[in-house]
């Protein structure tokens, strides 16, 4: 790889970070809207709530927070730039290729980080005041959760969708997964399992709520599966706009 790959990678990925900061409605959908949902339904169920462990109160919104900046924003935008045009006017090489999905990784990866500070900012105090130990072990929590839904978000940009069609699909997988979220409050403690096997909502949920240490082993498979999705990706990215004739 190119000595300059790092360097190119990080500077498109600041104009991407720019370009995602300027947009106030994924703010809005991804960030602000589970925020007022979280506190709706908190405030719906009384003030013991308060009294609970915040990790548990808050895992579902984290995981699902998660999700939608890795499907509406991580793996969208590639769909979206190839759609554009972008991706077929300045990305034909294996090494731009490399540079692109590098850059995409690091814009991404800090707007999670950044959407799980201000979800915690918004959410913590109810519950108590602000920790920079409890916001650093959510964060990374909270990273691993991105991680785990990037694998399946890159495996999706390599198919032939459009804008919109592609827009869909993120928006099926999304509502699935809140309805298996659902279905599995409602059912008995041991049906769980069988339920978190086909929604990864219900694992990004358990990492939230039970850390790194407790799930190493699921942690360290979801990043090996992420950098063999992140390769596949860099070698069959599709250059050319679905709607293009060549």
């Amino acid at each position: 790889m190119h000595k300059n790959t790092g360097s190119r990678a990080f500077q498109l990925a600041m104009i991407f970070i720019k370009e995602q900061l300027k947009e106030p409605t994924a703010l809005f959908w991804i960030l602000l809207s589970p925020g007022a949902v979280f506190y709706l339904l908190i405030y719906s169920k009384g003030d013991d709530n308060f009294n609970q462990d915040y990790s548990a109160v808050t895992a579902w919104f984290y995981a699902y927070i998660s999700s939608s900046v890795a499907f509406f924003g991580f793996s969208f935008y590639i769909i979206g730039r190839r759609e554009s045009g972008f991706i077929r006017s300045f990305i034909y090489t294996p090494h731009a290729r490399a540079v692109f999905l590098i850059a995409q990784l690091i814009a991404y990866s800090t707007i999670a980080c950044l959407y799980c500070l201000f979800f915690y900012m918004m959410t913590r105090l109810p519950f108590g005041g602000y920790s920079t130990y409890e916001a650093s072990t959510l964060m990374i929590r909270f990273y691993s959760c991105f991680i785990l839904f990037c694998s399946p978000g890159l495996l999706i940009t390599a198919l032939p969708l459009n804008f919109q069609t592609a827009n869909t699909v993120f928006s099926i997988l999304s509502f699935i997964m809140l309805a298996l979220g659902v279905a599995q409050a409602a059912l008995p403690e041991p049906t769980y399992f069988p339920i978190e096997l086909f929604n990864p909502l219900s694992l990004g949920k358990s990492i939230m709520q039970q850390g790194i240490q407790s799930l190493w082993k699921i942690i360290i498979s979801i990043f090996v599966t992420f950098i063999i999705a992140l390769l596949l990706a860099c070698k069959y990215l599709r250059i050319n706009p679905v709607w293009s004739r060549y």
